[in-house]
């Protein structure tokens, strides 16, 4: 028997995990895979708090307070298991794909600059120097965050199993978890590996949370949006900034020369691997502003699948006395999940939820949310 199950290893079932540890509390994760492969894993590990927003919302003030914590948090996992997840403060550009697109990259600044003095419209010049000379501009607008940074989501995972591991919170990998149910005032969760017992549950599976939660979240209001990315490498293109387009496709410079492209946003799809046109969407849309990436070498590729709300608010919640869910966080993820392990760790812990977790219920999750 177990204090508290989390069902699900990314971030956001590690981060409570690691935290909840704290209280010397003893916790058990299940995977039906392996630890932490999925879309953690496979992010493009952008920390855009301000990126991906237009207006005011409490996504948006929680992405703001969690932006906050990575470059504490790096310093800590390198301190506790040795483990850098090469926080960069490298700002981000975010930029018109094409010229009808300039209204949507003005009104994200009018909101910004009312918040943020330093978020300003990039002139060609400052354009150059952030790109290395590889981005023009003359006919589209680009807006300059310099305080929306990124990780290496790949190591800030392994970083979080490492800490767990070094922790003795039990592992049960391999295991597929079919149902969930109430026995004797316990929590019994049934997989194919036989029963596991806690007084409280936490589902973190990500776009597959619904598949345990049939009665609270409906399958067409919890999605999962398959996401396709190439990691390219070129020794003298010197990208210093990550560039956000507003079709969807990022541009994000890591260590070693190379640059991450994605991602594509295939709803409802929960397939494995890349497809051709997802390459040729994603090499198209790089090149189109950067064309000396024609010339990069591809190392790899790769897909993941991100959990998909339709009013793009997601989920932390207690949905029954001692079960919680949290899912629905699509491209912010990465970014939100220290503060919500903190959050929901202290929920699990108090049994009293934290106030800024009020706008995040099963309740507020709609159907008729938008895909954009």
């Amino acid at each position: 028997m177990f204090d508290v199950l989390i069902i699900g290893s990314g971030v956001m079932g590690m981060s409570v995990a690691r935290n909840l540890k704290h209280n010397q509390l003893n916790i058990g994760i299940i995977d039906r895979d392996i630890d932490g492969m999925h879309a953690s894993y496979k992010a493009g590990g952008m920390l855009g708090a301000q990126n991906e927003f237009s207006n005011d919302s409490p996504t948006y003030r929680l992405a703001l307070k969690s932006q906050q914590y990575f470059k504490h948090l790096n310093e800590q996992l390198l301190s506790e298991v040795g483990s850098d997840i090469e926080y960069k403060e490298t700002g981000l550009i975010k930029l018109a794909y094409e010229p009808k697109d300039n209204d949507k990259v003005i009104a994200q600044y009018n909101f910004l600059a009312n918040v943020n003095p330093n978020v300003r419209l990039l002139e060609q010049q400052e354009a150059h120097r952030l790109t290395s000379n590889n981005l023009n501009i003359e006919d589209i607008m680009a807006l300059y965050i310099p305080n929306d940074h990124q990780i290496n989501a790949n190591k800030y995972t392994k970083a979080l199993y490492k800490s767990l591991e070094q922790n003795n919170v039990e592992r049960i990998r391999h295991t597929e978890v079919t149902a969930i149910t109430k026995d004797k005032g316990m929590y019994k969760v049934i997989t194919n590996k036989g029963d596991y017992y806690a007084p409280k549950v936490v589902v973190a599976g990500g776009a597959w949370s619904h598949k345990l939660l049939q009665a609270q979240l409906k399958e067409r209001q919890l999605t999962g949006v398959k996401g396709e990315v190439i990691l390219m490498e070129q020794e003298d293109l010197d990208l210093q900034s990550t560039i956000f387009m507003t079709n969807g496709c990022y541009l994000v410079p890591k260590n070693k020369n190379r640059v991450l492209i994605g991602a594509t946003s295939h709803f409802d799809d929960y397939s494995v691997g890349v497809s051709q046109s997802g390459v040729d969407w994603l090499m198209e849309s790089a090149t189109r502003h950067i064309p000396q990436l024609k010339y990069a070498r591809k190392l790899k590729q790769w897909s993941g699948v991100r959990p998909h709300i339709g009013n793009e608010i997601p989920i932390m919640d207690e949905i029954e006395k001692g079960l919680f869910v949290i899912t629905g966080h699509y491209r912010n993820g990465i970014l939100l999940s220290p503060i919500v392990g903190e959050l929901m760790s202290k929920w699990i812990v108090t049994d009293t939820k934290p106030q800024i977790l009020n706008d995040f219920t099963v309740e507020g999750c709609v159907l008729n949310g938008s895909h954009d």
